[in-house]
């Protein structure tokens, strides 16, 4: 008879060991950064574009379902040196005592979508990335959105990509705020 235990419990033990954890955050936020110089060789934000930083403060803790636990953006790279996406960050950080992770440079997006499903430390969490807008559609399908958003519009500085995760699947919500 106590084998027969011992079969059941390594089999379940087994299985367990197969199954798949599933770390998703409760809802990732990308946005785009604030806006930028005319001069493409001007890695910074202009005064409109610090001005819509320090706005995203307002949105991001005025309702506890947007308020992030943690704040993602592109490594500043040689062949992509903008700081925008930090620098668009960096007043909500302030506010809220947060560190901005920087891992990956703006290429990399597919990287950090793989990270932020499968880290156990962010199971549950509300996540917030900026990112530069021509990946922004690559990186929700990255997080599972599907079909793929389409093209994030040159001019559109306020929009927001909330995913959420029911069952494991992604449901993606773009909104505006006013």
């Amino acid at each position: 008879m106590k084998q027969w235990w011992l079969r059941l419990w390594t089999s379940l033990l087994l299985l367990l060991a197969a199954t798949p954890v599933v770390a998703q955050p409760a809802r990732i936020l990308l946005i785009r950064h604030g806006e930028k110089p005319e001069s493409h060789d001007d890695p910074h934000l202009t005064a409109t574009g610090r001005e819509r930083a320090e706005r995203w403060v307002g949105y991001f803790t005025n309702a506890p379902t947007r308020t992030p636990d943690v704040l993602f953006a592109p490594r500043p790279t040689k062949q992509h040196p903008s700081v925008r996406p930090v620098e668009t960050l960096e007043p909500l950080a302030q506010a809220l005592h947060l560190q901005i992770g920087t891992p990956f440079a703006a290429g990399d997006y597919a990287r950090l979508a793989e990270q932020l499903l499968a880290d156990p430390a962010l199971k549950g969490k509300t996540v917030l990335v900026c990112w530069v807008h021509q990946s922004l559609p690559q990186f929700a399908a990255a997080l599972g959105i599907q079909p793929e958003p389409a093209l994030w519009k040159d001019d559109d500085y306020s929009g927001i990509y909330l995913i959420t995760f029911e069952g494991g699947k992604a449901k993606l919500a773009a909104t505006h705020p006013k």
